[in-house]
């Protein structure tokens, strides 16, 4: 969706240059995937640090800490796992230089009551380490806007994946139980490298080379509209639902629009589910009707 929007409001349009800016978003936005989750394993040693540096006198003052964050099952997993610190560290992903950010977000999270319960508890299982991870993530992590500054200033694109980014680190939160051979895992940049990067390309450029017969088709069905206003993502969208209904068997039509439904909540106006809902079913009516569409599966067009 930004690719396309950045292709059709660009000056000199070029197709090449913004399909790799696309695929680059990928990595960026896999990138703040694994700096958000390595921000855990940094709160982790900052409590170790901590714990080091304080003194008897001090500690004499505090209930007896006996566990620590660092011992929760998914963020001593991060810490001691070879293969996610390689991935980090093959992909640059460091906060080395944001030490000063780290220590004020522990020390927020030190000063909970969450966390004073949590380490004056000697044992958790490990539905109540990764249920106290979830609640720290999104109470203390997510809310600090000193992180959120930092984390805008190591790339001003992150912010617009923040959403998106923190559904993917609480999700691997929480379904981090270890799987039948009892191995944890973080998602993948795709889930399918091959099949996801041929969707994307072929969503892309099918959109761009139809889009004077998407646009006949959309015209046809808000010629009462002014044009100023429909919103200008919306017409993107539209043409992304109809090229993905056109061109992809394997997907059934309601998936797509509802698809394309869910994403314009998140970046459309108010009203535009509902225009995009309608405008797109009226289409698809026509298009049925005059055997346009093809699907490779009992059910798909309905």
């Amino acid at each position: 969706m930004q690719a396309l929007y950045s292709w059709y409001y660009q000056d000199g349009k070029d197709s090449g240059t913004t399909e790799q800016e696309m695929f680059h978003g990928v990595d960026r936005t896999y990138d703040l995937y694994l700096t958000l989750l390595s921000f855990m394993t940094e709160l982790s040693d900052e409590e170790d640090k901590f714990y080091i540096d304080a003194t008897p006198k001090f500690m004499q003052k505090e209930q007896p800490v006996v566990s620590r964050f660092s011992g929760n099952i998914f963020v001593k997993w991060l810490t001691d796992d070879e293969a996610f610190k390689a991935l980090v560290k093959k992909r640059g992903v460091s906060w080395q230089n944001d030490q000063e950010v780290v220590k004020k977000v522990f020390f927020q999270l030190r000063n909970t009551q969450e966390y004073k319960d949590y380490v004056t508890t000697a044992e958790h299982s490990e539905k109540e380490d990764i249920e106290f991870l979830t609640w720290a993530y999104k109470n203390v992590v997510l809310s600090s806007e000193l992180l959120t500054n930092a984390l805008e200033e190591k790339n001003i694109w992150w912010a617009e994946s923040m959403d998106l980014v923190s559904s993917m680190v609480l999700k691997t939160i929480r379904l981090s139980n270890p799987n039948s051979k009892g191995v944890y895992t973080v998602m993948p940049a795709l889930r399918e490298e091959k099949e996801d990067k041929e969707f994307l390309t072929t969503l892309f450029r099918e959109t761009i080379k139809n889009n004077a017969y998407f646009e006949k088709l959309i015209g046809e069905k808000t010629s009462n509209w002014e044009v100023d206003r429909i919103a200008q993502l919306d017409t993107i969208l539209l043409k992304m639902a109809l090229c993905e209904i056109l061109n992809f068997q394997a997907i059934p039509v309601k998936v797509s629009i509802n698809e394309y439904i869910d994403i314009s909540k998140d970046f459309s106006t108010p009203k535009s589910r509902v225009f995009i809902n309608g405008v797109l079913d009226s289409i698809v009516k026509d298009l049925k009707s005059a055997g346009g569409i093809t699907k490779s599966g009992r059910g798909l067009i309905e």
